[in-house]
């Protein structure tokens, strides 16, 4: 064998051994990128990077976490050829799996497509990742509270030599919005526009028999100035001299309504709001959720308790009524929602001055 084949042979069987030939792949890798689809625009960090954690930080203005679907995205994936290391054999499994169950921030329903079979250098497919809310399991809103979800890319079988980012995550957080809800509480004469600043009592031999106008409608109105949706609770104060109308009895004394644009209390119409929807003698409605730029009423039909002594009334002849409103699912208990969500003041508080005859 000359001196030339010798060399030529020895290459070839180093080739061999170590694998080394033109047209060898090693370590490829799943390049994964993220399209927004729908829901709030988030920011995306490490996007289409080759390694490290894509993050989409999301935020949401209102005064707690909206509950269900949030947001879309897509997650586009395709396979690269690598340089260095093992070469994967091919198809290999790659699935799209929820890290923790018991977070607020869920892939549900689950990613569309979730399993996948890369079949090689230049595969490529989409999947459609929905984010949703839990909202049972979250504690009470905060503002800045920040909620969070994990997404893997998992191989299958693990060490098939196919590099993936592994982990993409989803942050929302929760920011209180700056007084997008205005709040007001006023009295009018019953299912009329008519706004009441004063009543006067009927009384006889020390007692109240009647009241002028014989009812009034207790308001709470609050306006949401913001475009995005809020949600809250809200309770109605009555002054302690006073019931609903009907009192423990079937019907309903409380009706809600909702109309589109930013109602003037000054201007009031209770026309423009259409028809109520009866809340019997509820004096709290709760997970009220009031779109943006749009307004919402409660009205409790109440007069003053029968028979009741004038000894009684208040000394300084007001009836005080009031408006309050609380984070939303609270039952309209607890802290109500600070200055920076509520203006002008919260709670509303309004009178009605009485006389006697």
């Amino acid at each position: 064998m000359t001196k030339s084949r010798t060399i030529t042979v020895v290459v070839m069987l180093l080739g061999l051994m170590f694998g080394v030939t033109s047209a060898a792949r090693a370590n490829d890798r799943i390049l994964s990128t993220v399209t927004p689809v729908s829901g709030p625009a988030p920011v995306v960090v490490n996007n289409g990077v080759p390694s490290g954690t894509i993050q989409l930080w999301y935020t949401y203005t209102g005064t707690a976490f909206p509950c269900g679907q949030f947001a879309t995205f897509n997650l586009n994936l395709s396979d690269q050829a690598g340089t260095t290391g093992a070469s994967p054999t091919y198809p290999v499994g790659l699935n799209l799996v929820q890290s923790g169950s018991g977070t607020p921030v869920q892939f549900s329903p689950p990613p569309s497509p979730n399993v996948f079979s890369v079949s090689g250098s230049g595969w490529s497919n989409t999947s459609l990742v929905t984010v949703s809310i839990d909202c049972s399991k979250l504690d009470s809103p905060t503002d800045g509270e920040s909620i969070d979800g994990n997404l893997n890319e998992q191989t299958n079988p693990q060490g098939a030599h196919l590099d993936t980012i592994s982990t993409i995550q989803v942050h929302i957080k929760l920011v209180f919005p700056t007084q997008c809800l205005k709040l007001y509480s006023f009295e009018t004469d019953q299912d009329s526009s008519t706004l009441l600043t004063g009543v006067a009592l009927q009384v006889h031999q020390g007692t109240v028999k009647a009241m002028n106008p014989g009812e009034a409608s207790l308001d709470a109105l609050v306006v949401n100035t913001c475009p995005a949706s809020q949600s809250f609770d809200i309770a109605v104060g009555l002054d302690p001299e006073w019931e609903t109308n009907p009192h423990n009895n079937p019907g309903n004394a409380t009706f809600t309504y909702f109309t589109t644009g930013e109602v003037d209390p000054s201007t009031f119409n209770l026309a423009a709001f259409g028809a109520g929807t009866g809340q019997g003698e509820a004096l709290c409605m709760t997970n009220v959720t009031l779109p943006g730029n749009e307004s919402f009423l409660t009205t409790v039909h109440a007069d003053i308790i029968s028979g009741i002594s004038t000894s009684s009334l208040p000394g300084d002849s007001d009836f005080d009524f009031s408006a309050t409103m609380y984070p939303a699912g609270s039952g309209c208990t607890g802290t109500p929602l600070g200055s920076s969500i509520v203006g002008p003041s919260n709670p509303a508080t309004s009178t009605l001055t009485y006389t006697t005859n």
